[in-house]
């Protein structure tokens, strides 16, 4: 490794919770027209930061990414169900360990690295399963995606999936392969007839 980039990987000190935004819009131009799908760019009332929103169609769902100067880079899709399907996704932290040994219902990927860092609770466990197969989970696991969730409203039949990746957006090939993740997922969902197609 050269030393330019060495410095680029280094932390330039704190970020105290903001990170500049600005040099991706090149990178989420080139994401959006490769995938058919809409960059914006926003900024709050004040102009100081900076809100990147993408848009990618998937069959009849639009994938939503989002990433700003304050807050994380996400994922989020919503459909139409009427399954009642839950599923969360998280960092096993000390308190899920401990709720763990206590009897928290976990669901078991058969993957021991996946499954020692990620924590998954779902209300339908053979459906979770089916949907997070092992190439999906080594994406998660390459990136260190931090949570990724499936929650339905009985009420107005819909359902939204969330995924938070990080504070940073990463680089091109980062974003390709999580948007291919989550579009398997979505097939997955539609598959299992979770989502209604």
């Amino acid at each position: 490794m050269n030393s330019n980039k060495k410095e680029n990987n280094k932390l330039k000190g704190p970020s105290l919770g903001y990170t500049d935004n600005h040099p991706n819009r090149s990178m989420w131009k080139e994401i959006a027209s490769e995938l058919e799908g809409e960059f914006k760019i926003k900024h709050n009332s004040g102009y100081e930061l900076e809100i990147h929103e993408i848009t990618i169609p998937h069959n009849k769902w639009i994938i939503n990414i989002s990433v700003s100067d304050t807050r994380p880079l996400k994922i989020k899709t919503s459909f139409n169900t009427n399954l009642d399907f839950n599923l969360t996704i998280s960092w096993e932290d000390v308190i899920e360990k401990i709720l763990k040994r206590l009897g928290k219902k976990e669901v078991e990927l058969g993957n021991d690295e996946f499954d020692k860092k990620y924590l998954v609770v779902s209300n339908k466990p053979d459906l979770v399963k089916k949907i997070l197969i092992k190439e999906m989970q080594d994406i998660m696991l390459k990136y260190n995606i931090y949570s990724l969730s499936y929650h339905t409203d009985k009420k107005i039949k819909s359902s939204e999936l969330l995924c938070v990746i990080q504070r940073k957006a990463g680089n091109k090939e980062m974003i390709m392969e999580i948007i291919d993740l989550i579009k398997q997922l979505i097939n997955n969902l539609v598959k299992t007839n979770i989502v209604n197609e």
